[in-house]
């Protein structure tokens, strides 16, 4: 059967009346692409959609938002969303799309990675890209959407991460636990504890997410403790006056054990914490919805207190100065 494409526009989610109000969790059934299309452009615009099925398409969308946080369950016929980079540059913001797989199977692409994501696997995009998902018939999965200030460090681990089979399965089974729980209708409608259940899963995805992104060196207990100083670095990237004695404090660690812990990994507190700050810069000038900000603002708002220092540290540190790179450099992989 020759594919069907239907192109989403802002009008395409003009046309469906929003089903879903924040906190409660409810369904939609459809037996029909062309509503399909529309049901989905409501919660999920800016795609385009390809029919698959060779027979009568049906498909469900069950769905939970909590302010700017998205929870959805997904079941559909053999089919194809598509994010192309103009309608990704006629999104109004990027966004984390964590998905877990509960039957069928996913066939996914961003940029230069794929994977075919199977039951009980998960995966991870950003919508601010390009990519392309293709689903088996009778795929079924959840979809938990997250700005992307809810996983500190995001723009850093991100490209590594999108596209591939994701690690730390355990953590990512609880997160969708978590979730989950909060769409039992015995619960009503979400309240302040849903808030904080939505904090902690916000909490287990940024770790999964960041064991999945690190390296098998980085594995064991003081893996761990390392992972934890990277997460607190970029919780607060944007303080000037960070450095090892608070981070220290934090992991409640004697200066001593920390430079010890930091000796181990060949690196220092205060390498890492200019190293995550260059690199965090070095991502948001590579964002095409960044193209309009200052580089000095980029700088500040990453920790760097003068534009000399953040020059100098950026050019050691990646060849170029941040001018040349975002003239020039836009693209490159990270190192």
């Amino acid at each position: 059967m020759t594919a069907r494409v239907v192109s989403t526009a802002a009008a395409a989610a003009a046309r469906w009346p929003p089903a879903f109000r924040d906190g409660s969790f409810q369904a939609r059934e459809v037996k029909d692409f062309r509503e399909w299309t529309d049901v989905v452009n409501s919660h999920f615009p800016w795609l385009e959609h390809r029919n698959h099925c060779g027979s009568a398409f049906t498909a469900s969308l069950r769905t939970l938002r909590f302010g700017n946080s998205h929870f959805a369950m997904i079941t559909a016929g053999s089919s194809e969303v598509r994010r192309t980079r103009q309608l990704a540059a006629a999104a109004e913001s990027g966004h984390i799309k964590l998905i877990w797989q509960l039957a069928g199977s996913l066939d996914i692409e961003q940029e230069r990675c794929g994977a075919v994501i199977r039951r009980g696997q998960s995966t991870v995009i950003d919508t601010s890209r390009s990519y392309r998902c293709r689903l088996s018939e009778g795929a079924q999965f959840a979809v938990l959407t997250l700005p992307h200030e809810a996983c500190p460090g995001w723009l850093r681990i991100s490209r590594s991460l999108c596209g591939t089979v994701l690690a730390a399965p355990s953590a990512l089974r609880a997160a969708l636990g978590a979730v989950m729980a909060l769409t039992d209708p015995a619960l009503g409608d979400c309240d302040e504890g849903g808030d904080s259940v939505l904090r902690a899963v916000q909490s287990l995805v940024t770790t999964s997410l960041h064991q999945s992104a690190e390296g098998p060196e980085q594995a064991g207990h003081n893996g761990s403790r390392l992972r934890l100083a990277q997460q607190h670095i970029l919780s607060r990237i944007g303080d000037p006056d960070l450095d090892p004695d608070e981070l220290a404090s934090a992991l409640c660690m004697s200066r001593r054990s920390l430079y010890m812990l930091f000796k181990q990994h060949r690196t220092t507190p205060s390498k890492m914490i200019h190293d995550l700050r260059l690199q965090c810069c070095r991502q948001v000038l590579d964002e095409p919805a960044h193209l309009g900000r200052k580089i000095t603002d980029i700088a500040f708002d990453h920790g760097f207190s003068d534009y000399a220092t953040f020059s100098r540290l950026f050019k050691q540190q990646f060849g170029v100065t941040p001018s040349e790179f975002r003239l020039h450099g836009r693209g490159a992989p990270l190192s």
